[in-house]
């Protein structure tokens, strides 16, 4: 469960109750979105929203790419189906997304991300069968400044 000021890594979610839908398995420390979409859903304690009126949604991600012919990709964030980030990616970095603190549930939150541009390593040469978008390192919670 996530609160104000919380940081997971992907190996800590299974133990958190966060549940992920077109993602693969973990690797070294990360999970790839395989596919257009996934999602990640998850609960939030509801106590820690009222120290709070933003919530900064932080990833820590990067995407598939591959020289001059995929040199990265779009990623759209939605939270609970309303849209909180557009990003271009071409490097590993943190993408930050303020919400209100009243977008987020005490169950059941879900965390879509969009890759438009997701493919086949294999369509540019990487031996790899899965379409690939995001790679996700960690999500953070934290109060808006």
């Amino acid at each position: 469960m996530f609160g104000c000021d919380s940081t997971l890594e992907v190996m800590d979610w299974p133990s958190a109750g966060v549940v992920l839908k077109g993602f693969s398995n973990v690797e070294d420390n990360f999970v790839w979105q395989t596919g257009r979409f996934g999602e990640i859903n998850f609960d939030f304690q509801e106590s820690s929203k009222g120290r709070c009126a933003n919530i900064d949604v932080m990833l820590d991600m990067d995407v598939f790419k591959h020289g001059e012919a995929h040199p990265g990709q779009n990623v759209f964030v939605y939270l609970n189906g309303l849209r909180i980030g557009s990003f271009y990616m071409s490097y590993r970095r943190m993408v930050i997304c303020s919400v209100p603190a009243s977008l987020l549930r005490a169950k059941g939150n879900v965390l879509t991300l969009d890759t438009p541009d997701s493919i086949q390593p294999r369509k540019v040469g990487v031996e790899d069968d899965r379409v690939l978008g995001v790679q996700l390192f960690s999500l953070q919670f934290r109060r808006d400044a």
